[in-house]
């Protein structure tokens, strides 16, 4: 290393002198120098950078100048490619750091060389106009990522092309040598950085290794996500569509009797028929007595077809293999998939106690599906990520709780995640947030739990539109809540106003923010991830403090779970979690020094409760206004 970390983040540094406008910020100093220390001496890391931080930045200069193996993964691919495509690329500029880094995404992202292939020469006409265009694309693609494309192929389009690991006979491919997946697998085995996402991240964990190289080094973006997509890949799920796509991939290697097909589809609708006796999206599935027999029924299917294939793997192959060895992987691949589904109906079979299992609403089409994981992922993630990776860095601008929490800032993240020894710190933004924020709390007898809670919350959602001149998003914890408030206010006011679902995400953001005095009505996805810069977004109005739902089979068993240790569910789950959704809400207010804005909480239990309380010493230090009338002074000064 030629310099310091002070001197590459000091006002005349490599940084500086690289990035117009660069500022030194003491928080990110101070992140990159934990974050240094931590990768050199092999320890854990964990930091709140508060937005404004520069955390991308902190995070990967050390992780450059350390010579050690990294894989950075993030919450989202958009984030990913932001630091493949720009911010990685200016580090290794700055800092002169000769480099390799690699964006490698999951399996299913790239096109199957093979299946192309043989989709081509068992058809002369694509199946559709999508099929067509895939077509085009898979004959001049250079990189096999399905990003390249101008349009969303539909999934089970999609499916007859992907590299999908289920499908993939490895070495025995003809195609292997230039297989787009291991081909861009390779080159992660040799960069400096690979940059995953945490979807790819923890199913390789999941999955004991093997889609990512061995790296020295963790560094988790956006960590408070990481329960949530840990557990994802921990999941398992029976379904029809599981179920159709498993016998799908069968039949394009074996002679599967199409007896099978049917009577699969007739147990799976009576499944699906006693799964729907139970109203509601999704409940646990001891609450239904109905199941046992019509779950036995498909998991006998299971064996019955896993027997099928051990006595069959050779002579049904359609396409007879080179070798044994294909013909045995091509087995075993089959197997894997069924065995999945029995071990599934096995789990949720099982006692209460001993894994969740729960029954859910698909959002394609609308059948049940079910569902089994975990009570937690904190031993999982304990013994397959923190005591086998020297250094792992943990980081997001909201896994911290109150300064005054019980067990530390982080000690619902450790105790989530399964940290135990690790150095932490909370980088404050560099934002004035008691001059460019102003924080309104509903009075304490605005329940949100009343019956006529929307007709109240209403005229405070206009005087705060009134107060700000539009500009502002609307937050809600429930579209039944949304519909209900917008229903009310969209006839009262004057600003041009529209609702999630209106249009795909993207350009519901894109009228925002090229639509002046604009409001935007939405639910979870616009509570993080979006970044609106400057006067257009000037008010976040939020309507309830965002508690995990009680009646979710995951939050109810893991609020048992610690209830059972001798812990109080809702203070020790219910509570941080809530902070760590209500800060990404607030998050999106303040973007930059010049940002001004309000924040505007409708749910008077806020100011009203001890845990109230709780949640909002966690939130950055805006001013606290009492009547929305002190926002005319605020916004004119």
């Amino acid at each position: 290393m030629t310099e310091t970390i002070d001197r590459v983040f000091a006002p005349d540094g490599p940084i500086a002198r690289d990035l117009a406008g660069f500022e030194p910020r003491a928080g990110q100093l101070q992140m990159a120098q934990l974050v240094e220390r931590g990768l050199l001496e092999g320890m854990h890391t964990i930091v709140e950078a508060g937005t404004g931080v520069g955390k991308s930045l902190a995070y990967l200069v050390p992780a450059l100048r350390s010579g050690k193996k990294v894989v950075i993964s993030t919450g989202t691919i958009a984030l990913q490619e932001q630091l493949f495509f720009k911010d990685i690329p200016f580090v290794i500029r700055a800092l002169g750091t000769p480099a390799r880094a690699v964006l490698l995404k999951g399996r299913n992202h790239y096109l199957c060389r093979q299946k192309y292939d043989r989709m081509r020469a068992d058809r002369l006409v694509a199946s559709s106009r999508a099929m067509e265009r895939m077509w085009e694309w898979a004959g001049r693609t250079q990189s096999g990522d399905r990003a390249e494309l101008d349009f969303l192929p539909s999934p089970g389009d999609w499916e007859q092309l992907d590299a999908d690991a289920d499908d993939c006979t490895g070495e025995f491919c003809e195609r292997f040598r230039d297989c787009f997946f291991f081909r861009k697998r390779d080159e992660a085995r040799y960069a400096d950085l690979v940059i995953v996402n945490h979807a790819l991240f923890f199913l390789d964990l999941a999955m004991g290794g093997g889609l990512l190289p061995p790296y020295d080094v963790a560094v988790l973006d956006e960590a408070h996500q990481c329960e949530q997509w840990a557990t994802a890949a921990l999941t398992s799920t029976l379904s029809r569509a599981t179920i159709n796509r498993t016998l799908r991939k069968l039949h394009r290697s074996y002679n599967v009797p199409a007896a099978f097909d049917a009577r699969f589809d007739e147990a799976m609708r009576d499944l699906e028929s006693s799964l729907a006796r139970i109203p509601g999206d999704r409940y646990p599935l001891r609450v239904n007595d109905d199941l046992d027999a019509p779950l036995t029924r498909v998991r006998d299917l299971c064996y019955e077809l896993e027997n099928w294939i051990w006595a069959h793997w050779n002579d049904e192959l359609k396409k007879k293999p080179e070798n044994d060895a294909e013909a045995e992987r091509r087995r075993d691949l089959a197997l894997r998939q069924v065995v999945a589904h029995g071990a599934t109906i096995d789990r949720a079979l099982m006692p209460p106690e001993e894994a969740i299992a729960w029954a859910e609403r698909g959002e394609g089409d609308g059948r049940y599906e079910v569902n089994s994981a975990p009570y937690d992922v904190a031993g999982f993630l304990r013994e397959t990520l923190f005591a086998r990776t020297p250094s792992v860095v943990l980081t997001s601008a909201t896994i911290a709780q109150a300064p005054t929490a019980q067990g530390g800032p982080f000690a619902f993240l450790r105790r989530t995640l399964g940290v135990q020894e690790a150095q932490e710190l909370i980088a404050p933004s560099p934002f004035a947030y008691a001059d460019q924020a102003r924080l309104f709390v509903a009075p304490a007898q605005m329940n949100p739990k009343a019956d006529d809670f929307a007709r109240r919350a209403a005229p405070l959602v206009e005087e705060c539109l009134d107060r700000t001149q539009g500009r502002a998003f609307v937050l809600f914890t429930s579209h039944k809540r949304l519909r209900e408030v917008h229903a009310i206010v969209r006839e009262r006011v004057a600003f041009p106003l529209r609702m999630q679902g209106e249009m795909p995400r993207a350009q519901l953001l894109e009228w925002f923010r090229s639509t002046p005095n604009a409001v935007l009505f939405g639910t979870g996805m616009f509570w993080e991830g979006i970044d609106v810069v400057g006067d257009q977004l000037s008010c976040v109005i939020i309507d309830r403090l965002p508690f995990p739902s009680p009646a979710d089979p995951l939050v109810a068993a893991r609020v048992r779970a610690l209830e059972a240790q001798g812990l109080d569910g809702f203070e020790s789950y219910m509570v941080p979690a809530a902070i760590v959704r209500l800060k990404q809400g607030f998050g999106r207010l303040i973007r930059s020094t010049n940002d001004r804005g309000v924040v505007a909480i409708l749910d008077g239990r806020a100011a009203s409760t001890r845990y109230g309380a709780t949640i909002l010493a966690a939130l950055p230090p805006a001013t606290r206004i009492t009547h929305l009338d002190e926002l005319s002074e605020f916004f004119t000064a």
